[in-house]
């Protein structure tokens, strides 16, 4: 809804201001947010003799506003005073007027914010009150504040804002300037001169930092209040005294941080707990995390650390140019692990940098290709795979793009025999674990990167296993230190199920097929070597069979492509262009791309596409093929994998017309027998077809206009 005094000092500004070079216009909504205040800003700007104007609220237009504060006041006359009232009425306070005075009123307004501010409100005009005044900072609860987290931030003003020359806001929300300005509390309280103390916990605060035990009085204690308020472990006053209810508190946080001894004592390790997300970085733990393989040496030497767990990358590189290395495990690295005594933990992250990787359709390829690998290394039933979400991402954000990414990991993992795992800041490990249909286990805590805007003043997830906290040179290995609570220890025996990798094979294959979706619900009954499923759908019929052999290469095997290394053989490449060459309607096919669709799941192996029949109808058969080398008892073994699927479509399938897809679905004549493999004269009309039938809905969507033509040439 529109507010009239808002849209009033839009129009004032754009009619006052909108010639000044550089100065950008205020929308004309009568809504407050930045533009509006941005454009206040240039206006000040402008009025105290800054040429060059910018959105900011920067050290040069503190300087320039030293001179002219004091005479703020009332008497003063002048566009300042106009602004200033332009800036209460989008700030929410009734300044009364607006108009070039600084009146009583506007007064009146300066006292009450510095009253909501916590600042004695003795209506002086300050550097610091400008900045406040001229921004988004609420000093008021809002919506989603804590009235206790708002009284905590009063005060830390009313003690430290003249010191810091800044008034932090007073919204219940604990955000980053709390965060800082409570360090720089606990600096004050241990002696530090306001020069020397700067909001960051450092090794002067941290060598500074006491232990402080019950009957304990002072800010000191009060700081150590508001730190247990702020991570869920306080309800008692903040008054300073560190009586018994501060002491059970103590040790409740030191239990469920898993930070021993299990006492009543606040030292190092809890303070800097309570106030940074990494904590005390010198803290004993028993977990890291590497994206080096690690040889039998190194995993020794690491073992001998007093690590137990080692976390590890499922997949991928890490680097670039002349530094990229392989990260991923390997059935020898796991050898070398578990020989000197270590548990694993898997983790996976190919890409997660950005923000824009995250979506739904990203998630399930991530889950497929995760419970693959977990599955082709031997992790037992019910690991966690832990999905990482290395960025720091706003709250704003979570819910478009990291919610819908793991809930597509929980579709794609939906059968897998594996849990699924959050690696992120704290705020992302909770928004995730909280919403529907992701399914997260446990959280794998990226508190090493304190700075991030999602570990700052966010509770530590209830569900968290690791907590990544400090990284150095062990061993001769770049490490990560981590905590661990105990709910994950990791994996410590291995063995490949071939069946496992044949399954999770199959589920990656049909999942990833978009003309396949009828099939999915009915995953969980699919069995190596067991019966035929049968599926009927409104448009499709399909027959799925899961086999731990290939087919024979008898007389009626269709056409055949053999997939290495996930691609498809110069020599078939070949073979497509002398066929769009006889062909004038293939001419503009791109066949490969079409095929290149599922050698990348099939990795080694085979596509053998052709025409079936079954019950006098035709329909089309694909079968993949798939070798895969796994390792049991040092011993390699090669995995053969067969998925089978015969489609027979009906009327208005593959969104053809019924009438131009008659020739495919018509019965056969009734003297045909049922056939496994119906040869034709080109066959290939039948791999296009087939291909389609598995291929994502852009590519499907991009063959339907060519398909009657091409099955004009042969039948």
């Amino acid at each position: 809804m529109a507010d009239e005094a808002v849209l009033a000092v839009q129009k004032w500004l754009n009619k006052t201001y909108g010639n000044v070079p550089g100065f950008e216009r205020a929308p004309e909504n009568g809504r407050t947010g930045w533009p509006t205040i941005y454009s206040l800003r240039m206006g000040l700007q402008h009025e105290i003799g800054i040429s060059s104007l910018g959105e900011g609220f920067g050290d040069a237009t503190k300087s320039a506003l030293v001179p002219v504060v004091n005479s703020l006041r009332p008497g003063y006359q002048g566009n300042i005073a106009q602004l200033i009232q332009g800036a209460f009425w989008c700030k929410g306070i009734n300044p009364v007027d607006f108009n070039n005075k600084f009146t009583i009123d506007t007064l009146s307004a300066v006292r009450e914010l510095q009253e909501d501010a916590g600042v004695t409100a003795d209506g002086r005009v300050t550097v610091a009150l400008m900045a406040a005044l001229f921004d988004m900072a609420a000093f008021v609860l809002v919506e989603k504040g804590d009235a206790r987290i708002r009284e905590m931030q009063r005060m830390l003003n009313s003690k430290f804002s003249d010191e810091l020359q800044e008034i932090m806001p007073c919204d219940g929300i604990y955000q980053r300037a709390t965060n800082t300005t409570l360090i720089y509390a606990l600096q004050r309280a241990e002696g530090m001169e306001p020069e020397q103390a700067n909001g960051n916990y450092g090794p002067g605060t941290i060598a500074s930092t006491p232990t402080v035990n019950q009957g304990a009085s002072g800010e000191i204690v009060r700081i150590i209040q508001y730190g247990l308020y702020v991570n869920g472990f306080y309800q008692g006053q903040f008054d300073g005294y560190y009586g018994s209810s501060v002491a059970s508190s103590v040790i409740s946080f030191r239990k469920f941080m898993n930070l021993p001894p299990f006492t009543g004592t606040a030292d190092l390790t809890v303070i800097k707990g309570l106030l940074t997300s990494n904590g005390n970085t010198n803290r004993n733990s028993d977990t890291f995390d590497a994206a080096t393989q690690l040889n039998a040496t190194q995993a020794r030497q690491l073992r001998q650390f007093d690590f137990s767990i080692v976390a590890r990358y499922l997949t991928g590189t890490v680097g670039i140019g002349a530094d990229r290395k392989n990260k991923y495990l390997t059935t020898q690295e796991l050898a070398n692990l578990t020989n000197a005594g270590l548990s694993v933990v898997p983790i996976y992250e190919d890409g997660g940098y950005e923000l824009e990787y995250f979506n739904m359709q990203q998630g399930i390829q991530d889950g497929f290709v995760a419970s693959n690998a977990a599955a082709k290394l031997g992790f037992p039933a019910a690991t966690t795979i832990y999905f990482a979400v290395d960025v720091d991402v706003l709250d704003g954000d979570i819910d478009g793009t990291i919610i819908p990414y793991f809930r597509g990991i929980s579709q794609a993992m939906n059968n897998s025999i594996y849990k699924i795992g959050i690696y992120g800041t704290r705020n992302v490990c909770n928004r995730v674990t909280e919403a529907s249909g992701t399914n997260v286990l446990f959280s794998y805590v990226a508190d090493m990167s304190y700075g991030w805007s999602g570990n700052l003043g966010f509770k530590m997830p209830k569900n968290w296993a690791f907590d990544q906290f400090v990284e150095y040179t062990a061993a001769g290995v770049d490490i990560d230190q981590v905590a661990s609570s105990g709910k994950d220890q990791g994996s410590t025996k291995f063995k490949v199920n071939p069946n496992v990798v044949r399954l999770e094979f199959a589920r990656t294959l049909i999942n990833n097929s978009y003309q396949l979706k009828p099939i999915k619900p009915y995953l969980p009954s699919l069995e190596v070597d067991g019966p035929t499923l049968h599926i009927s759908s409104a448009l499709s019929d399909f027959y799925v069979k899961l086999s731990s052999k290939f087919s024979s290469n008898n007389s009626n095997t269709p056409l055949g492509f053999k997939i290495s290394n996930g691609k498809i053989s110069t020599q078939v490449q070949a073979e497509l262009e002398k066929f769009k060459q006889m062909h004038e309607a293939a001419k503009n096919f791109d066949f490969m791309s079409l095929f290149s669709l599922l050698a990348p799941t099939i990795g080694n192996g085979n596509i053998k596409v052709g025409i079936s029949a079954k019950n006098g109808i035709l329909g089309f058969k694909v079968v993949c093929e798939s070798e895969t080398k796994i390792y049991s008892n040092n011993q390699q073994e090669l995995v053969k994998t067969s998925v089978s699927i015969e489609i027979y479509t009906k009327p208005n399938g593959l969104g053809i017309p019924a009438e131009n897809f008659k020739p495919i679905y018509a019965p056969v004549s009734k003297n045909a027998p049922d056939l496994n493999w119906v040869k034709n004269k080109d066959v290939l009309v039948a791999c296009i077809v087939g291909a389609a039938l598995l291929a994502v809905p852009v590519v499907a969507a991009g063959i339907v206009e060519d398909i009657s033509a091409l099955l004009s040439l042969v039948l």
